[in-house]
This record gives structure tokens, C-alpha cells and sequence, in this order.
């Protein structure tokens, strides 16, 4: 039980401490970005102004002759370009020297787009290069200017810094881990001490109280052979072999929580259990046991312990079956591994039940508790078996129609 609360304790721990970590990193890689852009934006708008003003000062109108001049065309320089337009002509272009990235350039600023918006795309040039461009453009009464602004460094530098962040993430998760353990290490200590000292208290108490529960069951029985038939005597021997049988789960419970005993593994026909465990069973409180597998089921497991198990599932589906009704035992292989099912047509088990019906002493039942004689602790060490053969157990029940326990062994 530790273990898996260790577990789970681990897995949350690491879930916070890793989204924190990446809410900072990912949150702070954002508002880099946002900065840097924001900057280019509001560069380029007060570029757009400046170049407004200057060819209202220079008087630009649609009788100016074209000018044009090459500036650097570097993918990897941040640099500026710009064409003014006097109506919907061209009159000056300070434009990329590279020809093809002049000419896919020209061709998207005369493509229809609205002004003071920041428009970005994308080209390839005759080198294979990939280039990245801010747009913006601004006019007055009768002039239009276009700024375009190369960002391929800024995209290239980003692109890197993503590659960071990727392996930062990978840190961030490795550090989460060691956290989450040391976190979980901290704050299960307690709950260790004090479940162990349960778990050495329980044993003790069970090893102690085995002897005395055997000589007042030895003289009960010597009583009942004197004075047979006595109701009194009958119900004390009920009460005392009720608190044997939960003394007796206690101490495997004991065993198992200790890690004891080892699984020893062997191989033999988890069929013919099946039908060992069903003849051992049928008939009590009239209910019918049946084993409805046929073909044989080989398996390697220990054999002790899957016959408790067995007898552990079909008693609790006999002492919940109405009487004169049939339990049906189906044992099936699938792949690597074989599958135990154990139906009832009893009471059922509600929804909110299941998940807490493998936790010891918890009686899904507890108005019936006394009727059925049981301790808590059955499907407890059922699960306990599962476990240490590295298999699952689900049920599926349906109040008032009944409930299929189904057990997963691996066939190893």
C-alpha cells in the first residue's frame, strides 16, 4: 500500500513542480518573444511616419521619376526596406540586392493590403535561403508607403531558442522527478512508521490470540459432545471460528506486508484448479458452483496462492448469490495471458463502491455484514495475490443483477 501511495505522491509531485517550471520557462520564452516583437512593430510604425514625412518634404507626387537603390540583402541582417508610391504608381524603392527576393518582395506589396496592419510572410530566394518579412504600410492624402523589414534572424534566433527550451523542458522534468521523489520521501516517512508499527502490532496480536482461540474452540467442541444440540454452544463456536478466520487473514495479510512468502512459480493447469476450487464450494447456502472452461490453461504461477485466490473469489460470490442460484467460473487464455472470471447473479456492488471494495475491512454491504460472516480482509488479499504475480482485477456489477470479477495473470 505504501508503494502505491509513494507512487501516486511522486507522479503528483512531479506534475506540480513540472508545471510550474514549465509555466515559468514557457511563459518567459513568450513575453521574450512578445518584447522583441513588440519592438520591431513599434519601429517599424514610427519608421512608416518618418518615411511619410520625408516624401511630403521632398514633395513626391505622380510626375516624380523612379528612383531606386539597392541596400543590403543579407538573410542574415535585420534590415529595412522601402517603397513609396505617389498614387498607385512606384516613384522610389529602396529595395533587396538580390533580384528574386526584389522581385517576390515587389509582388507583395502591390497585392491589396490594409494599412497600419503588420502583415508578415515568407520566401525562398534562388540560394534555397528562406527569408522572413514584417509589412507594414501608411499613407497621407496622396502617398503610400511600404516598410519591409527581414526578420530571418529573429526567426532563426527563436528556432534555437525553441531547441533550448525543448532540452530545458527535458531538465525541467528530470529535476521535477528528483523533487517529486524527495517531496514524496519526506512526507511518507510518518505514514511508514506508523503502518509498519501496525503492521508488527497486527501480526503479534494475531500470533498471540491463535493459541487461546484453539483451546476455547477445543473445549466448545468438547462441550458440544456432552451437550449436543444446544444453541448457546453453537453460536459461541460460530463466534470463535468467525475470529479464527479473521485472525488467520491477519497474519497472511502480516506475511504478505512483510514480503512474505516468496511467489514460487510452477506450471500446471490453472483449469483444472478452477474445477478443484468449484467442487470445494458448490452447495453452500445451495448455491451451484460451475466451472464453464473446457480446453486446458497452462500457467506459471504459484499454485498456493492462486487457489486462495480462487476460493477467495467464488466465497464471496457464493455468501452474495440468493440461494438456489448459479455462480459460473470461466477460466480463457489471451495471448500471454490467462484470464480468471468469476460470476454472480446477487446483490451487485454500487459504482461508489468499487474502487474502495480491495480495501481491508471495507464492507460494501454493511446491513448484511453479520448474515454473511465475513471478515473485509478476502478481496484484500486477493488483490494482494494479483499483485505480486504482476496481474489486474476489475469487476463489473450491476446492483440487484449481479457482478463479474475478472483476474489478468501474466503467463510467465
Amino acid at each position: 500500500m505504501t508503494d502505491r501511495v509513494r507512487r501516486r505522491l511522486v507522479y503528483k509531485y512531479t506534475s506540480i513542480i513540472a508545471v510550474m517550471l514549465l509555466f515559468f520557462a514557457v511563459g518567459g520564452f513568450a513575453m521574450c518573444m512578445y518584447a522583441v516583437q513588440k519592438v520591431i512593430a513599434d519601429t517599424m510604425y514610427d519608421a512608416v511616419s518618418a518615411e511619410i514625412r520625408e516624401a511630403a518634404d521632398a514633395g513626391v507626387n505622380e510626375n516624380t521619376p523612379l528612383k531606386e537603390m539597392s541596400a543590403i540583402s543579407d538573410v542574415r541582417s535585420i534590415y529595412s526596406y522601402a517603397y513609396w508610391f505617389a498614387g498607385e504608381r512606384l516613384v522610389f524603392a529602396e529595395h533587396p540586392k538580390d533580384p528574386s527576393v526584389d522581385a517576390i518582395c515587389r509582388q507583395k506589396i502591390a497585392e491589396p493590403f490594409a494599412d497600419n496592419t503588420l502583415q508578415d510572410f515568407s520566401l525562398e530566394d534562388n540560394h534555397g535561403k528562406r527569408w522572413h518579412f514584417y509589412m507594414l504600410a501608411g499613407r497621407d492624402t496622396s502617398r503610400r508607403v511600404v516598410i519591409l523589414v527581414n526578420v530571418t534572424p529573429f526567426k532563426l534566433l527563436s528556432l534555437r531558442y525553441l531547441y533550448l527550451l525543448f532540452g530545458a523542458v527535458l531538465l525541467m522534468l528530470a529535476v521535477a522527478w528528483i523533487g517529486g521523489n524527495f517531496l514524496a520521501d519526506r512526507t511518507i516517512a510518518p505514514l511508514v512508521k506508523t503502518l509498519e508499527n501496525q503492521k508488527r502490532f497486527a501480526a503479534d496480536a494475531s500470533h498471540e490470540l491463535r493459541t487461546p482461540l484453539a483451546v476455547l474452540l477445543s473445549s466448545l467442541e468438547l462441550l458440544e459432545m456432552q451437550y449436543p444440540k444446544q444453541p448457546l454452544l453453537s453460536g459461541m463456536k460460530e463466534e470463535v471460528l468467525g475470529m479464527s478466520a479473521l485472525i488467520g487473514d491477519l497474519l497472511e495479510l502480516a506475511r504478505m506486508d512483510n514480503r512474505q512468502p516468496v511467489v514460487r512459480r510452477e506450471t500446471f493447469d490453472l483449469n483444472l484448479l478452477a474445477d478443484w476450487a468449484t467442487a470445494g464450494v458448490t452447495g453452500q447456502r445451495n448455491v451451484q458452483v460451475i466451472n464453464v472452461g473446457g480446453e486446458a490453461v497452462p500457467i506459471r504461477a504459484d499454485k498456493e496462492m492462486i487457489r486462495r485466490l480462487l476460493l477467495i473469489l467464488l466465497d464471496n460470490a457464493v455468501k452474495y448469490s440468493p440461494e438456489n442460484s448459479l455462480v459460473k467460473v470461466r477460466v480463457t487464455k489471451e495471448d500471454k495471458v490467462c484470464r480468471i472470471e468469476v460470476e454472480d447473479r446477487g446483490i451487485g456492488i454500487d459504482a461508489k463502491d468499487i474502487p474502495h471494495i480491495f480495501e481491508r475491512f471495507y464492507r460494501a454491504d454493511k446491513t448484511r455484514s453479520r448474515q454473511t460472516a465475513g471478515t473485509g480482509l478476502g478481496l484484500a488479499i486477493a488483490m494482494e495475490i494479483v499483485e505480486r504475480h504482476g496481474g489486474g482485477i476489475e469487476v463489473i456489477s450491476t446492483p440487484g443483477e449481479g457482478s463479474l470479477f475478472v483476474v489478468r495473470l501474466p503467463n510467465s
